[in-house]
C-alpha cells in the first residue's frame, strides 16, 4: 500500500514490513509524527514487501525479524544488494544482535537492531526510528534482563490479564464486557489501571491499547510474531 504524500520528496521514505497489524499501526503513527520521515508502504510478509513496495523510493526499512514466510534480515540483505543506500532496522522479540555479526564491516553500518520490548509508546518509538534512519543503532537493552515493563505485566491481576488478552485478540470493550459478564465501565476502569501500571498514560487511547496488546503478546504468547 502506497502512503507517500505528494510533498514528501525531501524527507526519508520508510517501508514497514511487520505481520502484526497493531504494531504496524503504531510504527506508521510514529513515522507520521516525525517531519523528517514519511511512509512509502507497508507489508505483512516478505513476498508482499517485494511485490508491492517500491524500494527505489525507500531510504529506511523497518523489518520484523520473523515474518510468516522468512527472515526480515535475509530479505533486507537481498533488497540492499539492489539498493545499497537503504538503511535497515530489525525489530525483534529476542536479544540476538549477534545476528548482525554475519554482515561484513562495510554492510554493518547500514543496519540497526531494535527490541520490541524497548518500545515505550509512540513518541519513544519515533526517537528510536530517527536514530536508526540516520545511523547504525543497536538497542542497549539487548544486554539487560527482565525489564521494568515485564515486571509490571507480571504484576497484573488475573482479571486484568484476561481483559488485556482479549484486547490483544482485537475485541472491543463492549464484547469483552459481555464475555466476562462485566460492565463496559468496569472494562474501561481496568484498562486505565493496566495502562497506568505499564506506564502507558502519555499516549492517546488508541496507542495505549496497541502498546499494551503488544506487551501482552510478547510476555504471554511468545510464539506470536510481533
Amino acid at each position: 500500500m502506497d502512503h507517500t504524500p505528494p510533498s514528501a520528496n525531501s524527507s526519508i521514505g520508510v517501508a514497514i514490513v511487520e505481520d502484526s497489524a497493531l504494531l504496524t499501526d503504531l510504527i506508521v503513527e510514529a513515522v507520521d509524527d516525525a517531519r523528517e520521515m514519511h511512509v512509502i508502504g507497508t507489508a505483512g510478509s516478505c513476498r508482499e514487501a517485494l511485490e508491492t513496495i517500491d524500494w527505489s523510493e525507500v531510504s529506511f526499512g523497518v523489518l520484523d525479524l520473523h515474518l510468516p514466510d522468512g527472515l526480515g534480515l535475509v530479505m533486507g540483505r537481498r533488497i540492499r544488494e539492489r539498493y545499497p543506500l537503504i538503511r535497515m532496522a530489525i525489530l525483534s522479540d529476542h536479544r540476538r544482535p549477534a545476528l548482525l555479526s554475519e554482515l561484513s564491516s562495510d554492510e554493518l553500518p547500514f543496519w540497526s537492531y531494535i527490541l520490541k520490548s524497548s518500545i515505550d509508546g509512540r513518541a519513544h518509538l519515533g526517537e528510536i526510528l530517527r536514530m536508526a534512519a540516520s545511523g547504525s543503532y543497536i538497542d542497549p537493552n539487548t544486554t539487560l534482563g527482565s525489564s521494568r515493563v515485564e515486571e509490571a505485566i507480571n504484576g497484573l491481576s488475573d482479571q486484568q490479564r484476561k481483559i488485556l488478552g482479549l484486547v490483544a485478540r482485537g475485541l472491543s470493550n463492549a464484547t469483552i464486557a459481555k464475555q466476562l459478564f462485566l460492565s463496559e465501565k468496569s472494562i474501561e476502569y481496568n484498562l486505565s489501571q493496566i495502562y497506568q501500571a505499564l506506564e502507558l498514560t502519555g499516549d492517546s487511547a488508541l496507542n495505549q491499547r496497541v502498546a499494551a496488546a503488544v506487551l501482552y503478546l510478547r510476555r504471554f504468547a511468545p510464539d506470536t510474531h510481533i
